[in-house]
């Protein structure tokens, strides 16, 4: 998906590069249909990525979810050990200090889990983000580097037809 959208850029950027210069000018006249096609495909392969951000979303979810329910599972194992050790006093007070040990473990094992899927899910988005960012950059320089020439065309042509009639 990356892949697609960089060979893509790639691609663009070689037909700029082997593209015909214009003498003086720095500038290199392309095959705007070649250019609209390769954006189009550009278009077609970015809702990739937009798709993957969403798994990464809802990854994140499942392993919310699937923590939330370990943790539950913890918590009442730990209860169902505390009232099995009700017998003796003594025992009673282990039991409760060592569930709720297995509590906090299971609340901090949540935690980890979770802040380490949101951290996971935040630098998935950044760099789909970023990847977005320098696409829609990289167009914008192009079309503007479409219209510089198309407008150098346009005088270019002025002055040869005023030169003609003089």
């Amino acid at each position: 998906m990356e892949d697609d959208v960089l060979s893509l850029l790639n691609e663009v950027e070689e037909i700029i590069d082997h593209g015909p210069k214009i003498p003086m000018t720095g500038k290199v006249l392309v095959d705007d249909a070649v250019i609209f096609e390769l954006l189009d495909r550009v278009r077609a392969a970015l809702p990739e990525e937009l798709e993957n951000a969403k798994w990464v979303l809802k990854e994140r979810q499942r392993i919310l979810d699937e923590a939330q329910a370990e943790a539950q599972k913890v918590m009442e194992r730990g209860k169902a050990y505390v009232d099995k050790m009700a017998v003796d006093h003594e025992v009673v007070k282990q039991a409760q200090a060592y569930g709720e040990d297995i509590v906090r473990q299971a609340q901090t094992f949540a935690h980890n889990v979770k802040a380490g899927s949101v951290q996971y899910a935040d630098e998935m988005l950044q760099h789909v983000e970023q990847s977005l960012y320098d696409t829609l950059q990289s167009l914008r320089r192009n079309h503007e580097e479409l219209k510089s020439l198309a407008k150098e065309d346009k005088e270019q042509k002025t002055t040869i037809e005023s030169e003609k009639e003089e």
